[in-house]
């Protein structure tokens, strides 16, 4: 035994969204990256951060769960920004993955893998 401990499942799944998430912008990123370089180096850099933080995620850092909620706390004001401009269901499709996200994120075994002490390995 080397003494490291695998994430909770909930913890993988959450990572496994972002790493979804962060492999199709970088994917979209390098399809589009003749047509308007600014957007598609933007979408690299997004994408590699979401990859990063994932990773981070997936390991237990605590900074990185801090990171998400405050991503989720501002996805859920865009939503809200959507709604209130008289866009409803523009507001409901973008508090989708913040919610989802947040729901996770609370869930006790989850909370527990970044309060635990980590063993180095």
């Amino acid at each position: 035994m080397n003494g490291r401990r695998t994430a909770p499942p909930l913890v993988t799944v959450l990572a496994v969204l972002l790493y979804i998430g962060g492999a199709l912008l970088v994917a979209s990123a390098l399809l589009g990256l003749g047509v308007h370089l600014l957007v598609s180096l933007g979408q690299l850099v997004y994408g590699a951060l979401y990859l990063g933080l994932a990773r981070a995620l997936q390991l237990g850092r605590y900074w990185a769960r801090i990171v998400l909620f405050v991503l989720c706390a501002l996805g859920l004001v865009l939503a809200a920004g959507w709604v209130v401009a008289g866009n409803v269901r523009g507001g409901i499709t973008q508090a989708l993955w913040p919610v989802v996200y947040l729901v996770l994120l609370v869930q006790p075994s989850v909370r527990a893998w970044y309060t635990e002490p980590r063993v180095s390995g």
